[in-house]
């Protein structure tokens, strides 16, 4: 497409688009805190919940918490990664939002740069054969061949390049600037999750007592609508409680997993370079794929983590962190001087 017609597209969409947006500006780099406070003055905040239903929001192309926690056992169910609708005020779903859309795009780069370098790994050994089949080493065969191959990847980077698009143009729509795609992102620091949490019943009861918002919701229910929320807000916890279980577990795997591709891939690079015959590019792919699911299943801890803060009227973010170690006076005393 020519510059002329990408001017002339932007124009047009100025035309159907409120002035406010054209003026909006994203900062570039974006962190996550500065992307938290669009929240407030976004449109959807605005909506009655029976007008929100029928603008459903999408799914997340790369955060699906729900199928990565349960390894894809169960039955798909979309709902299960909904940032609580009817349990936490309006305001604090679309700082959920914000923080799902961003973390996507994070990954959506992460993917990218795995699929760029992986391309670039199946075309050496495809431009290599097509040198040395003019020099009759090698057949019009064994370069269809590799190029069937790198196709293929070339069109997984090309797919991860558009999904990079995708992610930041729907970040824009939850930070209500949909004319302004954040460029370049800061990636949060996490830090270290707490091991413990308290008890199912200890954040129900915070989360009934501490949540205004749902304060208010049970304050205008009857007797029975109110033990149906009471009933929702603690199976939201339950479940966001077990997802954090089983994270716990799949980070251990993943670590266990990096280890073993990082090991892997040093062989087969070795092989490589002493050009005996390798899988060096699929070595490649499967170590960015389990870091690439490693960086899935922190974010998706993350996302559980504010989930809780909010269901308990507390701030989404910053994150409940694990609580520093202290040495005991007698322990310090031990210590060599």
């Amino acid at each position: 497409m020519s510059r002329i017609k990408l001017a002339w597209g932007v124009c047009t969409a100025l035309l159907f688009f409120p002035a406010s947006y054209a003026a909006d500006e994203v900062p570039s780099p974006i962190s996550l805190e500065q992307a938290l406070t669009y929240a407030d003055k976004h449109p959807r905040t605005a909506l009655a919940p029976e007008v929100a239903l029928r603008h459903p929001l999408r799914q997340p192309l790369y955060l699906d918490c729900h199928n990565l926690a349960y390894n894809n056992n169960s039955s798909p169910d979309n709902q299960r990664d909904q940032q609580l609708p009817a349990l936490v005020s309006p305001q604090d779903a679309q700082r959920l939002e914000i923080m799902q859309r961003f973390f996507d795009v994070v990954l959506a780069d992460s993917s990218a740069v795995r699929d760029s370098e992986n391309m670039a790994v199946y075309y050496i050994p495809l431009d290599r054969t097509k040198t040395r089949m003019e020099l009759k080493e090698f057949s019009e065969l064994d370069v269809a061949e590799l190029d069937a191959e790198y196709q293929v990847v070339r069109q997984q980077s090309a797919a991860s390049t558009a999904s990079q698009r995708l992610t930041r143009s729907l970040l824009a729509q939850a930070i209500n600037t949909p004319l302004k795609l954040p460029n370049e992102l800061n990636p949060p620091t996490l830090g270290t999750f707490p091991n413990e949490l308290p008890a199912l019943d200890e954040l129900v009861k915070t989360s009934l007592d501490n949540n205004a918002w749902l304060e208010e919701r049970r304050d205008d229910a009857d007797t029975d609508e109110q033990a149906v929320i009471d009933m929702e807000v603690r199976q939201q916890i339950l479940e966001l409680l077990l997802r954090l279980d089983v994270f716990k577990v799949a980070e251990e795997r993943s670590k266990a997993d990096i280890l073993w591709r990082d090991y892997y891939l040093e062989r087969s690079r070795t092989l490589y370079e002493q050009e005996v015959k390798s899988d060096l590019g699929d070595a490649m792919t499967q170590q960015s794929k389990a870091r690439l699911q490693q960086q899935q299943i922190q974010f998706c801890r993350a996302m559980a983590l504010a989930q809780l803060n909010a269901l308990q009227g507390k701030p989404v973010w910053p994150l409940p962190t694990a609580a520093a170690k202290t040495e005991t006076p007698a322990a310090k005393e031990e210590q060599p001087k």
